[in-house]
């Protein structure tokens, strides 16, 4: 930022907008004939899972669709690995299989005729687990160090560590030290909008309206060219892109390609009969 801008009274471009509800988010390009569908997040840590029950949910009114590992369309997952990604493991493979890697994983996805009606059905869906335990505590000796791949790489800007000066010298030399270790929970955004996308297809084309600051990131998610999938499982080549409106927040939020894109890369409404 220019020092000159510090502490002048500048107009934000887009803070009329937002602050008067005009601007238009992700998830509110909504397309004719749309379908909703709500992620079913994981209530262990990790472990895998052992059973859903969607019969009851299934007969929900207007419930379209349970997908989850069991019927979801099995997806290429070409290697991708953003800048801002870490050295080691890779990312979720969304519906794929049995395994659960994390508290709040998307186990499932239902899709419905409105959003309360997915909504409703998501909170009945019951899945059971064979819950393990999950690695919570940094000096675990099963914790690894997250390393963005970025880091590794020789000239980078980015620095997984960085230190100035002599600080041990300092402290040997300090008259009164605090000698202390703390341990930081990692710390999130809270953003204006929801962690959303729309999906349209045309023809055999898909367009993504997404909530991202890395467009690239998110073709990459859908690992494209894959196939299309529909609740009539009639697979055809399938060509993406993937559009933006405003953001309702910056930085790692958006940067990351979040599990919705490629849940609406497994979804599809059927066309009409």
């Amino acid at each position: 930022m220019s020092a000159n801008a510090i502490g002048r009274p500048l107009v934000r471009v887009d803070g009329r907008a937002k602050v008067t509800g005009a601007v238009r988010y992700a998830a509110e390009f909504n397309q004719k004939g749309q379908a909703y569908a709500v992620i079913v997040g994981a209530t262990v840590g990790i472990g895998r899972i052992t059973e859903i029950d969607s019969t009851a949910v299934s007969r929900m009114p207007g419930v379209i669709a349970v997908i989850d590992h069991l019927n979801a369309p099995r997806l290429a997952y070409r290697e991708h690995r953003g800048a801002i990604d870490p050295s080691v493991g890779e990312r979720l493979h969304v519906l794929q299989d049995d395994q659960v890697r994390f508290y709040g994983q998307p186990v499932a996805l239902v899709v419905a005729d409105t959003l309360d009606q997915a909504e409703r059905a998501a909170a009945a869906l019951r899945v059971t687990y064979a819950a393990g335990r999950p690695v919570v505590d940094p000096s675990d000796p099963k914790a690894q160090a997250v390393i963005p791949q970025a880091a590794t790489r020789p000239g980078s800007r980015i620095q997984a560590d960085k230190s100035r000066g002599d600080a041990d010298g300092a402290l040997a030399r300090a008259a009164v030290k605090v000698d202390a270790t703390y341990d930081l929970a990692r710390e999130n955004h809270n953003p204006m909008e929801p962690h959303a996308t729309v999906a349209a297809w045309n023809g055999d084309r898909l367009t993504l309206w997404s909530k991202s600051q890395f467009v690239v990131n998110e073709q990459a998610a859908g690992d494209l060219p894959i196939h299309r999938w529909s609740l009539r499982h009639e697979p055809a080549d399938l060509a993406a892109r993937v559009a933006r409106g405003h953001r309702g927040t910056a930085g790692g939020a958006p940067r990351e390609a979040g599990p919705h894109p490629q849940a609406d890369v497994l979804n599809d409404r059927p066309p009409p009969a």
